[in-house]
């Protein structure tokens, strides 16, 4: 199989599947070959990840305390009586 044939996406209906877990198989392999050969570039995915979790769980927390007070607000407005 070519190169040029392995990326065509609408080769068989299975393709998909089988050529996107080589690709990742092989960048995963990749990826560990490169931490093996330069160890710090592990503490910069470590320190990434847990900076993009924190991120996430503020911002999830926010829209979370959004949400909260939205939904109050509607609740008092339903409740309202002329």
């Amino acid at each position: 199989m070519r190169i040029r044939e392995f990326f065509i996406w609408q080769a068989g209906e299975y393709d998909f599947w089988w050529k996107s877990q080589m690709l990742l198989g092989s960048l995963l392999v990749l990826l560990g070959i490169i931490i093996v050969l330069f160890p710090t570039i592990l503490v910069m995915l470590v320190a990434g990840g847990i900076v993009l979790v924190g991120a996430s769980l503020i911002f999830s927390a926010w829209q979370i305390r959004r949400l909260q007070r939205r939904s109050r607000d509607v609740y008092e407005m339903e409740s309202f009586e002329w």
